[in-house]
């Protein structure tokens, strides 16, 4: 990890191969970068620039398939698990699954340009039980796209890029290592502030209904996922049903000047 520029020269197409295996999987290795300098390399070296592309296409598609039929077989639960990172787990399986629905073309195509949706969008194909050949044609345009992209920077700017990263490649590691450390420690204060900032009194089921029939002004909202609420046969009579990923919407809109009761699986 120390050393991306060696071993890309070294490697050559092995490198290309497993980092952007590796990005797709779900690992914090930039492989843009990386194909940055293979494309750097290809015109310095006289590398064919379309067998650089196609074997980091390749290595892209092997993940994103891996994943696809991870969603398939696992269902949601997979999701699950690759939202439990996310500061709203509930919120953020909701919106990913919405915004797929509503885009599922343009959520595959740009994906990989995008942190985060890159990794999620494999699975959510196979879980929306999206024909496998036409996930695949979507995603190797994607692929195509992002790989050719990256790749065509380092061949335009060439020397340039590689002599730069030369000169940086010793530092390269340790760079990716303090951004993770600083991302992970930014992540996890910030979500002791939340919980600091918003924490609220619990209430027993009991508590609440003695406070309903005794006639008090609260508002009751209903914050199960929406897996769990379907699958429910009752609510809380009175309350309000909010889904999670929805609820900024509606925050600004709730009453100050009512207690607000909120309950979740």
């Amino acid at each position: 990890m120390d050393d991306f520029a060696v071993l890309v020269s070294r490697y050559g197409l092995a490198a290309i191969f497993l980092f952007t295996f590796l990005e797709n999987v779900g690992l914090p290795i930039p492989a843009f970068p990386v194909l940055m300098l293979a494309g750097a390399y290809a015109s310095t070296m006289h590398t064919a620039v379309p067998l650089v592309v196609g074997v980091a296409v390749a290595g892209a598609l092997l993940a994103d398939g891996i994943w696809y039929f991870v969603g398939r077989w696992r269902g949601k639960r997979v999701l699950d698990h690759l939202c439990r990172v996310s500061f709203n787990p509930d919120a953020c399986l909701e919106r990913a699954v919405d915004g797929f629905h509503r885009r599922k073309s343009a959520t595959i195509l740009f994906a990989k340009f995008l942190p985060g949706v890159n990794t999620i969008m494999p699975p959510l194909a196979g879980v929306a039980a999206m024909p496998f050949l036409f996930f695949l044609l979507l995603d190797f345009a994607g692929a195509l796209l992002w790989a050719g992209t990256a790749v065509a920077l380092g061949f335009a700017f060439g020397e340039e890029v590689a002599e730069t990263a030369r000169g940086f490649q010793g530092m390269l590691g340790w760079l990716l290592l303090a951004g993770l450390a600083a991302t992970v420690a930014w992540r996890i204060a910030y979500r002791f502030w939340l919980v600091k900032r918003y924490a609220a009194k619990r209430l027993e089921p009991e508590e609440v209904h003695r406070k309903m029939r005794e006639g008090e002004e609260i508002i009751v909202l209903d914050l199960r996922r929406d897996d769990d609420y379907a699958a429910a046969d009752r609510m809380v009579a009175g309350a309000v049903r909010v889904r999670p990923a929805s609820f900024h919407r509606h925050a600004h809109h709730l009453p100050r000047d009512r207690d607000l009761v909120f309950y979740c699986t």
